[in-house]
């Protein structure tokens, strides 16, 4: 069963995340652009349905224990686990088709970058909205908590950091007078480390869920359920 064997599966995904980078790279040099199944800033490549279906996977033991526990008291709230499992499903389905790169065509008002800020303020203040589960989360499960905490600061320094710091890397490229070959392949260079970021932060976190379920299931098997 795999929930008994956690470890395996996040060693399985970093491997097998490395290796898409390298394919991802290694095309490029080899034939000038990307492979376009592992495009890593494609639509509906390999890349974007691995981390799609790694949010849909947390998102969907988030939901599983937020209908399984709906008399289990032990934190964190069932608040929490339905908001954290509608945040990941939707986090997976936006990945799949791209949603936020899709906000500037039906809002006029938008810019071609507003998304960012928008899903930024989602990132950082759900911690804030849903705190005392945070807490209550490290004071019982410090070693999960701990874990996911690592894979989201890895996947926000990938995902937005990367995407922040875009436009100072191209202004340096230009002051340096680099050419348009050495351009291209640094930037997709920092694709590839942008999206290996964001697949390795979500393995980390996937890799948390999976050992939280299996000890809350432990617990369940032990403990009754307050009524």
């Amino acid at each position: 069963m795999l929930l008994k064997h956690p470890r395996l599966i996040l060693t399985g995904l970093i491997l097998f995340e490395l290796l898409i980078v390298m394919i991802y790279l290694g095309s490029i040099l080899i034939y000038g652009q990307p492979l376009y199944a592992f495009d890593m800033n494609g639509l509906m490549t390999i890349p974007s349905l691995l981390q799609a279906l790694q949010l849909l996977s947390i998102g969907l033991i988030s939901i599983t224990l937020f209908i399984q526990e709906q008399t289990y008291q032990r934190p964190p709230s069932q608040r929490f686990k339905l908001a954290i499992a509608l945040l990941l499903i939707y986090g997976g389905i936006d990945e799949l088709f791209k949603i936020h790169l899709q906000l500037k065509h039906w809002f006029d008002s938008l810019g071609d970058r507003t998304w960012l800020g928008i899903y930024l303020a989602i990132f950082l203040g759900t911690p804030l909205l849903l705190y005392p589960d945070f807490r209550n989360l490290w004071r019982y499960y410090q070693r999960e908590t701990l874990i996911a905490i690592l894979g989201m600061i890895i996947f926000a320094v990938g995902g937005f950091g990367a995407e922040i710091f875009k436009d100072i890397i191209q202004t340096l490229l230009n002051l340096l007078g680099t050419t348009e070959l050495m351009t291209n392949l640094i930037e997709h260079l920092r694709i590839a480390v942008e999206e290996f970021a964001e697949l390795f932060g979500e393995s980390l976190i996937l890799y948390s869920a999976l050992c939280f379920f299996s000890q809350r299931l432990k617990e369940r098997n032990t403990a009754p359920a307050v009524k």
